[in-house]
């Protein structure tokens, strides 16, 4: 077998969810044309009694066409259609999938709410939880942007912006009439829309300066909870107005070095169109 069509069996086992022997014999027939069952199993070597187990598979994935006679022939469907047809099908199962995880979801949020509900009610007020930065952190962590009572402030020493997911809980905040005061470094890693979207928030009312700041980075919800980011991987959570007070007193001092983010907005702009 020639390196480059191992390669290709390879690539459509990997990428296309053929099975081995499906891959083989897609790529044979390819290769040599219209094969009786006999034929595919001398030059793909895939075993006799599998042979139209196989055959068939690639005949309802929509790849091949059969000719009637004795001995009957298969052929590859050009692989432009073939590949249409199969991505269909798969993009149709897919799309049956996520309606039936979403039915059940839909079920059980209710029944898992009202069990979450009552455990969450015998949480220590004071306590430390330790997330991995996943969709299940950015879930959480908009969700508590979201039910601020009063104002919520981040310190953050990321060169890039943040998440789609956090901006969108952004502006749903200042929606709500509630304060947002952000000190970050806006650098030339940003794209134009996303310096864009910085630009809408501020519109909106945000508070957003720029600080070239590599120390922690924090958020404190409320002067209550706080949120510790970690290096990459992992969030500290602590619920402890202690603690919130003396970071927010930190916010202040370091609040005062930054410049408007709009000004530093304008600034890279130009330095990206040059």
């Amino acid at each position: 077998m020639a390196p480059n069509e191992t390669k290709l069996i390879e690539t459509l086992e990997k990428e296309m969810d053929f099975t081995p022997y499906e891959a083989k014999a897609y790529v044979a027939l390819l290769i040599h044309g219209p094969l009786s069952p006999r034929g595919l199993n001398q030059k793909s070597g895939i075993p006799r009694p599998r042979t139209y187990d196989v055959l068939n598979g690639l005949l309802g994935k929509g790849l091949l066409v059969e000719q009637p006679g004795r001995p009957r022939l298969y052929a590859a469907v050009d692989p432009t259609i073939g590949l249409e047809s199969l991505l269909k099908k798969y993009k149709k199962k897919m799309n049956r999938r996520i309606r039936e995880k979403t039915k059940a979801a839909n079920r059980l949020t209710s029944v898992l709410t009202d069990l979450y509900d009552e455990s969450k009610g015998a949480t220590r007020e004071e306590s430390v939880w330790v997330t991995r930065r996943d969709n299940a952190l950015l879930s959480r962590y908009t969700n508590a942007m979201r039910e601020i009572e009063e104002e919520m402030i981040v310190v953050s020493a990321a060169p890039t912006p943040p998440e789609e997911d956090i901006l969108q809980a952004a502006r749903d905040v200042l929606e709500a009439d509630k304060t947002m005061r952000v000190l970050r470094p806006v650098t030339e890693q940003w794209s134009v829309e996303q310096l864009n979207e910085y630009e809408d928030l501020i519109a909106r009312g945000d508070k957003i300066r720029h600080l070239d700041y590599d120390g922690l980075s924090f958020a404190v919800f409320d002067e209550k909870q706080v949120v510790l980011f970690i290096e990459r991987r992992n969030t500290v959570w602590i619920n402890m107005p202690e603690l919130a007070e003396v970071l927010c007193s930190h916010f202040e001092d370091i609040w005062e070095k930054g410049v408007e983010a709009a000004d530093r907005i304008r600034e890279v702009k130009e330095l990206l169109r040059s």
